[in-house]
């Protein structure tokens, strides 16, 4: 008698167990997204904060408009380049074309060999991360997930950002510093192309 009451009190545990154990990738992905954790080489990370701009989109062109006079800031205009930034600075925040080109792409810290980057700017729609195409130019961003907030891409890797105008840009991560990792400074190097 006393053997089927422990198997009694074992079945439910035993199931959980079953359980996590079938569904494992599908629970990773879950936390991953909700907690906006990643998984690097050096260990578990976690984004904090969730900064977003409160300034309006014509605030955002009129500052960016100055910047630009001013040759200062975090703005590139053109359709495609190369791109060397310090992602603590202006809210990880850098803006890459113009008009219904306009992308305003927004990174954090992961480690120094991975970045995240997010869809909160008002000129997002979505982001995808593209893993099996190494060349901007075969990028086809329709194939890929876009229903994440929140991306973490590697070296070698591409950020895909969606424009609230139907608008596609890739990035294609060169190089990651991280200043809590041995680097002097948190760097992003990447290049670009605007696709659509």
């Amino acid at each position: 008698m006393q053997i089927i009451e422990y198997i009694d009190i074992l079945k439910l545990p035993i199931v959980v167990l079953v359980a996590i154990w079938i569904f494992r990738k599908p629970i990773k992905e879950l936390i991953l997204n909700i907690a906006d954790f990643s998984i690097t080489k050096d260990g578990l990370s976690a984004r904090i904060t969730r900064p977003q701009s409160k300034a309006t989109l014509g605030e955002i062109e009129k500052g960016v408009a100055e910047s630009n006079k001013s040759g200062e800031g975090y703005v590139s205009e053109s359709n495609e380049g190369e791109i060397v930034f310090d992602y603590s600075n202006n809210n990880g925040v850098y803006t890459i074309g113009k008009d219904d080109y306009r992308f305003d792409t927004q990174w954090s810290k992961a480690s120094k060999e991975f970045i995240h980057f997010y869809n909160d700017q008002s000129t997002i729609k979505s982001v995808r991360l593209v893993k099996d195409v190494s060349d901007l130019d075969k990028v086809q961003p329709e194939r890929y997930d876009s229903s994440s907030r929140a991306r973490t891409a590697g070296i070698g890797q591409i950020a895909v950002f969606e424009n609230n105008k139907g608008k596609f840009l890739a990035i294609k991560i060169l190089g990651i510093k991280d200043d809590s990792r041995g680097d002097d400074s948190d760097e992003l190097h990447f290049k670009y192309k605007i696709l659509s």
